[in-house]
């Protein structure tokens, strides 16, 4: 799919894309193994000396301990090829208030050291020299500590949270997230926190700008989180179909959570940096159907572009189109521009998935 211009991308025209954001889960490791396609994808980029970064909303753990465990998966990575939205959080707080800042910390150890590391104090006691609340997951947390909470964000002090993910994997099916006490205190308060993780921009713009990219480019498997949240930062974005999402969400998905590429996994990312405007319009013409005798019944409402048609409301593509990301991409970009205009779309024989 050709880049977008929608998002405000701060990229020269032209520039090639200079950076990659990837999220963790269902993109590099799927629980104890790496996604397939991971290793020879990222691979790609070491080999081309293309910078990265692994942008996660946990703020749990570390960046050392993200690290170890997607070196432990095949790709080895250093702390600082990692970005977490307890970083990003302790950088806004510092940004703000200036080190030496009095915190009161609702979270765990990734979190507070990512605060100290930015020179701010923390209290997790009601004290009046407090300037912020900074909340991330606490897998300890009790009913003590959210009664605290809910004191000191009544009490008009600024509150900042790691995350919205309301729940995550478990080892034995979804448990809550920092979302779901983000939200219960919200509902308790009756007030709002400034969040920094996906899907708001503030993390990946962190990262890319840590990078010096002109072209960012974020990789992810959850269009609520992932593309959302690059298309916000004003990013290029790519839907990797190895995860939670796939084709026919990203055909129902608002304009704001629309990916500018799909990739059947990291094994395609080679392709995608090297690919051109040109190039990819120039592949997506060539799969164009030759049309039958006759053409189109005249009683049939179609529209024929690069391969894809829409007849009578519902997808149709030939086979080339539907079998590579191009012709996918070209098939919900014209999909998307039906519905925008107020028509309905249906799959048709658009794929869930492709393959490399």
């Amino acid at each position: 799919m050709s880049p977008s211009t929608d998002h405000g991308a701060p990229g020269q025209p032209g520039a090639p894309i200079d950076c990659v954001l990837f999220d963790l889960d269902g993109v590099v490791y799927r629980g104890p193994e790496a996604v397939p396609g991971a290793v020879e994808g990222i691979g790609f980029l070491r080999d081309h000396s293309i910078p990265l970064s692994f942008v996660t909303n946990n703020a749990v753990r570390t960046p050392e301990a993200v690290a170890e465990r997607i070196t432990a998966h095949g790709i080895s990575t250093t702390a600082a090829e990692v970005t977490t939205s307890a970083q990003v959080l302790a950088a806004r707080l510092a940004e703000k208030y200036g080190a030496g800042a009095l915190i009161h910390l609702v979270g765990a150890a990734g979190l507070a050291a990512a605060l100290e590391s930015e020179g701010l104090r923390i209290t997790r006691s009601l004290d009046d020299d407090v300037v912020a609340i900074a909340q991330g997951l606490d897998p300890e947390i009790d009913y003590a500590t959210i009664v605290t909470t809910c004191e000191v964000v009544r009490s008009g002090i600024d509150w900042w949270a790691s995350n919205p993910d309301f729940s995550m994997p478990g080892p034995h099916g979804e448990v809550p997230g920092n979302g779901a006490f983000v939200e219960m205190i919200a509902r308790l308060t009756g007030t709002q926190p400034t969040i920094v993780g996906k899907p708001s921009p503030h993390m990946l713009e962190h990262a890319a700008h840590r990078l010096g990219a002109v072209r960012p480019l974020m990789i992810g498997d959850r269009l609520d989180t992932d593309i959302e949240g690059g298309n916000a930062a004003g990013f290029e974005t790519a839907l990797v179909l190895t995860g939670v999402h796939d084709i026919h969400d990203a055909l129902h998905a608002p304009a704001g959570r629309r990916p500018d590429f799909v990739l059947p996994s990291l094994r395609a990312l080679p392709e995608l940096i090297a690919a051109t405007k040109a190039d990819i319009q120039a592949a997506t013409s060539a799969a164009a159907p030759s049309p039958g005798p006759g053409g189109v019944p005249a009683t049939t409402s179609c529209r024929l572009v690069d391969g894809e048609l829409i007849v009578d409301g519902e997808l149709i593509l030939d086979d080339a189109a539907r079998t590579g990301a191009h012709g996918v991409e070209a098939a919900l970009r014209l999909a998307w521009e039906a519905i925008d205009r107020g028509e309905p779309v249906r799959p048709g024989n658009l794929p869930r998935r492709i393959h490399d």
